[in-house]
């Protein structure tokens, strides 16, 4: 889009900016956080990553206030408020303008680890179990279970996909094949659950499948950083998490930590039947002679 074109819709849709203002329109603000509001609204790549006393001091309003206001707009404080921004921010973004905008203090690798810690305590914090055994019931009793990811997220898929299946469950991995998500979403209906492993910048194969599969009776569940309006409507079930880099590259740190607390919360479930299926996928890897003995030379 050149400079002169106006915006498409789903692009204003998308943007942080108009995203805010429509959380803005639906309320009521005293003077204080309105005046903070329009401060957020026009400095919304600052707000991404301002500490809360930085943007209440650009703001010229109390610290309390930038508080108050993530409240009034439903989040629990100004780091969840600020998360929304971030990831909507961000999905607008290049590699290479995402790369920019991280001041590096540390080495780079030091600096990856530093951001993947953070982005780990964060989830820590915010993710609710409630949340995580929900979907992990969702899996215990679907006929079907399908995993669907692109790019380097698919190895958080891959992940899902053989944890899974060694804990017994019957499991079709839908990774970076487009043809294959079509045929086999063109299948789905009642019964089958389509886990998205989808972050940053959403694939349109992804999007169009989930809305697909929805209409079909399956079960979409989303693991991601941030929901378009696209998939809004497809989505029966919503696991929130970080997936921010420090680099070119978006972190798989906490989406793969979150897929391995997945697995061991659907394990607890029936940890007997767990047991006996594992049991049963460990005698015919030793069978199949798949992996080799520590105690031989061979």
């Amino acid at each position: 889009m050149s400079a002169a074109e106006p915006p498409t819709a789903d692009e204003t849709r998308l943007s942080p900016d108009a995203w805010l203002r429509g959380m803005l329109a639906a309320r009521n603000l005293g003077p204080t956080s309105q005046k903070l509001a329009n401060y957020l609204v026009t400095n919304i790549n600052a707000a991404s990553y301002a500490q809360a006393s930085e943007i209440s001091a650009s703001a010229q309003v109390s610290a309390s206030t930038t508080t108050r206001l993530a409240q009034q707009l439903g989040f629990k404080g100004w780091p969840d408020l600020q998360q929304a921004l971030r990831t909507r921010y961000l999905a607008q973004l290049s590699m290479v303008d995402i790369a920019e905008i991280h001041g590096l203090t540390d080495t780079p690798f030091q600096n990856a680890l530093r951001n993947d810690s953070e982005l780990l305590a964060a989830t820590m914090r915010d993710v609710d179990d409630v949340a995580i055994a929900r979907v992990a019931a969702a899996v215990q009793s679907a006929k079907r279970v399908h995993v669907t990811a692109m790019g380097s997220f698919a190895a958080v898929g891959q992940a899902l996909v053989h944890n899974l299946q060694i804990a017994g469950y019957h499991v079709h991995a839908l990774l970076d094949r487009d043809s294959a998500l079509s045929n086999s979403v063109a299948q789905m209906g009642d019964g089958d659950l389509l886990i998205v492993c989808s972050y940053w910048r959403h694939y349109r194969t992804i999007v169009a499948a989930a809305n697909a599969a929805h209409r079909q009776g399956a079960t979409v569940v989303a693991l991601t950083d941030y929901l378009p309006p696209q998939l809004e409507g497809a989505v029966d079930d919503l696991i929130m998490i970080p997936a921010e880099g420090t680099s070119f590259f978006p972190s798989l740190t906490v989406p793969m930590a979150v897929q391995q607390g997945l697995v061991a919360t659907l394990a607890q479930l029936d940890p007997e039947a767990t047991k006996v299926r594992i049991d049963a996928a460990e005698r015919l890897w030793n069978e199949l002679d798949i992996l080799i003995d520590p105690r031989s030379s061979q």
